[in-house]
């Protein structure tokens, strides 16, 4: 192979994309805007070493003698290497040219769902070239300077295009430090609805309707809607989704910690989950939860059942699929809010 280190650093800068793209997705605050800046920074030095490489890729990609002999690792090869380019090019789109959708998906959900796609084939690839990983390549003065080199790359590009976003006036540049773009701000409920899992439950009875608390609480309590509904404290937040877009309106109804406190929470709990009608569920430590808002209302509107109606949680700074919605249970926990899934399974 001419260029033995090209797989060593394409796995490296592969798996920091995916560590930063996850740290970039699940958390919604400015102290974590670094994670995404390296993602976008590493993104720019892997299109820099595909280029690099690109000649050498292609020069075995059109001898086909070899195509006969080794027609499946070099089919998937080429898939991979259509993964990444893909998803590459949505990513970059994505940051200048503003929100788009194809079949009914965002372009940042695509350029999520083919990374996540393209990691097996990525390690795959790697493991298949395991002998260009001998310390050889990599351990020398040479390999440090040239992955500085792709970094340095990365970190010009990226600046040269937010640069390009504010000279030009594109899209890009009013989108939000997560990279979403905003929607339906200050609309009440004309603000986008989207589901993490597709959730689509069948509107709710709310005269038979409860908000249930257990768990480790002095009692347990079974409220019905009109002893929430009546409340009407207010939070400013952020709703940044996932998907792509973000929407800050003025959201009503009771503070979390204001149930809890009527429940009666014991020394021994350490956390608490926040549950749906669907079985959706996220957990919370206590010590995060002040601003959280039980939401009846928003905008002075009733919730729409696409938003969640009779109820749902707004977690300012949390990402999208943090705001459980259609919530009816409240359970106080022994274990920490670690104890589960990074991202929703259920």
């Amino acid at each position: 192979m001419k260029y033995p280190w090209a797989n060593i650093f394409l796995l490296l800068l592969g798996a920091v994309e995916l560590g930063s793209g996850y740290l970039a997705l699940t958390n919604g605050t400015p102290e974590w805007v670094a994670a995404l800046h390296v993602h976008r920074i590493l993104g720019f030095a892997i299109v820099v070493l595909l280029i690099w490489k690109g000649r050498n890729i292609l020069g075995r990609l059109a001898q086909r003698h070899l195509w006969r002999r080794f027609w499946l690792p070099y089919a998937a090869s080429l898939l991979l290497l259509s993964l990444l380019l893909a998803a590459l090019g949505l990513g970059l789109a994505w940051s200048h040219v503003g929100p788009f959708y194809f079949l009914g998906l965002s372009g940042v959900s695509w350029h999520i769902y083919l990374s996540l796609a393209l990691t097996p084939l990525l390690l795959w690839h790697t493991l298949r070239h395991r002998w260009s990983m001998r310390p050889r390549f990599w351990a020398e003065r040479r390999a440090v300077l040239k992955l500085g080199g792709l970094a340095l790359a990365g970190l010009v590009l990226w600046r040269t295009g937010e640069l390009v976003n504010q000279w030009a006036g594109l899209p890009g540049a009013s989108r939000r430090f997560t990279g979403s773009y905003e929607s339906g701000s200050d609309s009440g409920n004309a603000f986008p609805a989207t589901s993490w899992l597709n959730d689509r439950p069948a509107p709710v009875d709310v005269a038979a309707w409860r908000l249930q608390v257990s768990g480790l609480v002095q009692q347990e309590l079974s409220l019905p809607y009109a002893a929430l509904a009546g409340r009407d404290e207010q939070r400013r937040a952020t709703l940044d989704c996932t998907g792509g877009w973000h929407s800050t309106q003025d959201w009503q109804g009771l503070p979390l910690r204001e149930v809890l406190d009527w429940a009666g929470v014991l020394p021994t709990a350490a956390s608490l989950t926040v549950r749906s009608i669907t079985g959706y569920s996220r957990r919370f430590a206590f010590e995060e939860i002040d601003d959280y808002l039980l939401v009846t209302r928003v905008g002075n509107e009733s919730l729409s059942h696409h938003h969640g109606f009779p109820l749902r949680l707004a977690a300012p700074g949390k990402r999208g699929f943090e705001w459980v919605k259609w919530v009816n249970h409240i359970e106080v926990n022994a274990t920490s809010k670690w104890w589960q899934p990074p991202l929703p399974l259920t």
